[in-house]
């Protein structure tokens, strides 16, 4: 996986539009990890952290834009390009993504003094929506009509159950326990879903390898190139 995250990365200046998109990147890793601070801070944190995935899944957009090319599609790279390479990218990212919410936890609990005792609970609802994401991107560039009414369809419900479970927990408490303990349990389950969201995506985009690129799923300028 490392590999492929190295490979990933240092082939990423090759891919379409990449100046605009580090430039929307880090404008959005901005922006948003205040929301995510003030939404540990009131018990909201979902929103934060959903928009902070965004960011995560800009690299492997850009790396799906270089299958675009004929160059690519005749290496021996072609079909690392569009299964493990992507797939360890993302998964790379969102772990990356996801310890800056446990530490945005720990430095508001140092603040305050506590850990909430939701805080556990909000950790796991946010990397069982994070492996949706990588589940989704695993089909999206093959099917992206289908996979995208999915999402559209599934994600709203995983979110009302996450505000409910969190509502829930606020009356009876962290399954995890409380303190820094149950906070560092919370995030070690957490990244061990996002390791199984990244296999789970690598085993969807081996699964529709052989499909054609889906244009919808490429910026307007490539579709002309599918």
């Amino acid at each position: 996986m490392i590999n492929n995250w190295k490979l990933g990365i240092k082939i990423l200046r090759y891919a379409h539009g990449i100046k605009m998109n580090i430039i929307v990147g880090i404008v959005m890793l901005l922006l948003n990890i205040p929301v995510v601070i003030a939404g540990v801070m009131s018990d909201n944190q979902l929103l934060g952290g959903y928009m902070l995935m965004c960011v995560g899944m800009l690299p492997t957009q850009m790396i799906y834009s270089l299958s675009a090319s004929n160059m690519v599609l005749t290496t021996t790279y072609r079909k690392k390009i569009q299964t493990s390479v992507p797939a360890s990218l993302t998964c790379g990212n969102m772990m990356l993504l996801y310890l800056m919410n446990v530490l945005i936890y720990g430095i508001v609990a140092l603040i305050q003094g506590t850990v909430r005792d939701s805080a556990g609970t909000e950790l796991l609802i946010l990397a069982i929506l994070m492996v949706l994401i990588m589940a989704y991107l695993g089909s999206a560039y093959k099917y992206f009509a289908v996979s995208s009414l999915f999402l559209c369809l599934v994600l709203p419900i995983f979110m009302n159950m996450g505000l409910s479970g969190m509502s829930r927990m606020n009356r009876i408490g962290n399954p995890f326990g409380r303190g820094g303990l149950a906070l560092a349990l919370a995030a070690f389950s957490g990244f061990a879903m996002l390791a199984a969201g990244g296999l789970l995506q690598y085993l969807l985009s081996l699964l529709f390898y052989r499909a054609p690129l889906s244009k919808m799923a490429q910026a307007a300028p490539l579709r002309k190139e599918l």
